[in-house]
């Protein structure tokens, strides 16, 4: 378990509340965290008669306790230490295409405004962690039933088909939503969110494997979609001033960049699991 700070003391006017059971610490041992001073009961924090012998020495005391919320935050961290690098590349790539852009009036990219908004940053990881459970179907069969719950019932069930082609048990669906207004010629795409991130993963990792009609992708942020059309139309630019399709977009460690053609197929033959698509387009597993 986590290290833990108990403090061997008994409650007298204080009204200190255990975040775990939400009664209140009277004449009672409990653990306070070390990292927000939140209280937990010594059986409700699940803490051994050692653990708490270690953590009620008054001088010396080496082992910490942190709550639940504070010990999941510090779990999260390398997610987010991961994201962050990932949207610092991103800046970087966007950066040096703006340098390169021979239209513009530009002899550095130095020059460009450095602005850098934290909350956008946070807002933009946050936006990411939520997405990670859902994948976006395209080409699933609209219901034309009238009842909401119907149309969300036959969703599931066409999903769960296509989802049964990568595992054995069907992941557990939470739930589904159409995007964008209804169209007649064809079907609206269909967010579907899982309960697990890495389900999400595999089942993009092992994409390509499927030759079905139904297509299927990611769920990306505003923020990732312009990017990816900014990369696109720099692609476009670059492989028209060279003569041909001389350049590709590949994704490397989860961020896409525009690589030379011999160099996305070197890449491709280390790692199987992602393919160059024609000029302009990508695709990620």
């Amino acid at each position: 378990m986590s290290n833990n700070n108990l403090i061997d003391e008994e409650v007298d006017d204080l009204e200190i509340v255990c975040t775990l059971c939400t009664e209140k610490i009277i004449n009672a041992k409990f653990a306070r965290c070390d990292s927000c001073g939140k209280s937990n009961h010594y059986n409700c924090a699940k803490i051994t008669p050692t653990e708490q012998r270690s953590l009620e020495l008054r001088s010396n005391r080496r082992l910490k306790f942190f709550c639940n919320d504070c010990t999941n935050g510090m779990s999260a961290l390398p997610q987010i230490l991961s994201t962050i690098s990932v949207l610092q590349d991103e800046i970087k790539l966007l950066r040096q295409s703006i340098s390169e852009c021979k239209h513009r009036d530009i002899t550095s990219v130095d020059q460009q405004p450095q602005d850098f908004d934290i909350e956008q940053v946070i807002e933009e990881i946050a936006d990411r962690q939520m997405k990670r459970r859902n994948i976006i179907f395209h080409g699933v069969i609209e219901s034309e039933k009238l009842n909401v719950a119907e149309r969300q019932a036959e969703d599931v069930q066409n999903v769960t088909k296509t989802l049964l082609l990568f595992n054995d048990n069907c992941p557990n669906i939470i739930m589904t939503a159409r995007l964008g207004k209804k169209n007649s010629n064809k079907p609206r795409p269909l967010r579907v969110v899982l309960d697990d991130p890495r389900t999400v993963t595999s089942i993009l990792k092992r994409k390509n494997l499927y030759k079905g009609p139904i297509g299927f992708s990611s769920d990306k942020t505003l923020q990732q979609r312009k990017h990816m059309l900014s990369l696109k139309n720099e692609l476009e630019r670059l492989n028209s001033i060279e003569g041909g399709q001389q350049k590709t977009i590949k994704y490397i460690k989860g961020c896409p960049k525009i690589v030379d053609i011999d160099l996305s197929k070197s890449l491709n033959s280390k790692n199987p699991s992602t393919s160059p698509t024609k000029s302009g387009s990508t695709t990620k597993m």
